[in-house]
């Protein structure tokens, strides 16, 4: 399992108690660690990838094998963690609306006040129940990932009015959210999930949100 999502942020000044007088490995720009198998994380390697950030560096963590820059700057080893500079900051959901606000340029969030609420309530609800459960369909094995497997599922064509005939998930401007959903949409082949009822507007959604090169490349 992945470590679930919560956290605030830090800096580099933060003291690890496991690693004394430890600093990171010198670094400019941003780097996103990360790990392969995890939802969140392809999240925001999806944000990253929809801002074209240069110098943007990725740098693979195994759960099993610590990073040690990663131990020195988040001793909780929570994946994804972003380090800009001094900053260091996670997870996911936090990071993902740090890099809209530091990289402008394509707007990932709405502007007015009540739009910006409803996403926010979106990613609420995606953060918390919609991504997690996937995970656990994708990583336990047996009756708990069978189980989560068709609580998945069961959500999935609870939420079918929710996805767009066109456009994105919140209207005609792609957002946090539409990134979110590609994330979990692109594990639906590894998940074999079987889903009765209509569900053509979510494979049509599915297919414009997985259809993006931004989405394609972080997927890739």
């Amino acid at each position: 399992m992945f470590p679930a999502l919560s956290g605030d942020s830090m800096t580099l000044r933060a003291r690890s108690k496991y690693v004394m007088d430890a600093k990171p490995a010198p670094r400019a720009g941003l780097t996103l660690f990360c790990s392969r198998d995890s939802l969140a994380c392809l999240w925001t390697r999806i944000v990253l990838a929809e801002k074209d950030v240069d110098g943007a560096r990725i740098e693979w963590v195994n759960p099993g094998k610590p990073n040690h820059d990663l131990l020195v700057l988040n001793p909780t080893l929570d994946l994804p963690t972003l380090a800009d500079r001094e900053t260091v900051i996670h997870p996911a959901g936090i990071i993902n609306e740090y890099l809209d606000e530091r990289f402008p340029h394509p707007k990932l969030s709405p502007p007015d006040p009540a739009a910006r609420a409803k996403l926010r309530m979106a990613l609420l609800r995606l953060e918390r129940d919609l991504l997690p459960l996937a995970q656990r369909a994708l990583s336990e094995k047996g009756a708990e990932g069978k189980a989560a497997k068709q609580a998945l599922g069961e959500a999935l064509l609870a939420s079918q009015r929710m996805f767009p005939a066109r456009g994105w998930f919140l209207g005609l401007d792609y957002n946090l959210a539409d990134c979110a959903w590609a994330a979990l949409f692109s594990q639906l082949p590894q998940l074999g999930l079987k889903i009765s009822g209509d569900v053509q507007p979510l494979l049509r959604y599915a297919e414009r949100l997985l259809h993006r090169p931004a989405v394609r490349k972080a997927i890739g």
